[in-house]
């Protein structure tokens, strides 16, 4: 019997939780026009490195190429973008950047730009042994 309202109670908990998260979501992105729009600057720099969009749901986006996977999630009041991939020399790269909400895309993109100016001078260091 005890079971029934501890379950009871989680799946309250956790209807609550998905409720307020969809109306923050709704009101934070999806009235900014979603990702594509909220985020339309970061996007299309991703975008002309040759990533393609490959899922947009209503708080992400996915782009790929053959070698990066590149995630922006919106998560509470942050923007998350995630790289995951491989360079040739440098092995598997795998970077996280949390970006407040009202965080500038043009900072956000001169962020992601530093780090892969970074990424290709050490890999100029390391072919320059070879």
């Amino acid at each position: 019997m005890w079971w029934i309202i501890i379950i009871a109670i989680i799946g309250f908990v956790i209807y609550r939780i998905n409720k307020e998260h969809k109306e923050h979501v709704g009101t934070h992105v999806t009235n900014y026009g979603g990702m594509t729009g909220k985020y339309g600057m970061v996007i299309n720099y991703l975008k002309s490195g040759g990533q393609t969009i490959q899922k947009i749901t209503k708080d992400s986006v996915v782009l790929v190429s053959k070698s990066m996977t590149w995630t922006l999630d919106y998560v509470g009041f942050n923007l998350e973008v995630k790289v995951k991939g491989f360079m040739p020399m440098l092995g598997d790269i795998d970077k996280k950047w949390i970006f407040p909400d009202k965080y500038p895309q043009e900072k956000i993109v001169e962020e992601i730009e530093n780090y892969l100016n970074w990424q290709m001078e050490r890999l100029k260091d390391i072919t320059k042994n070879f």
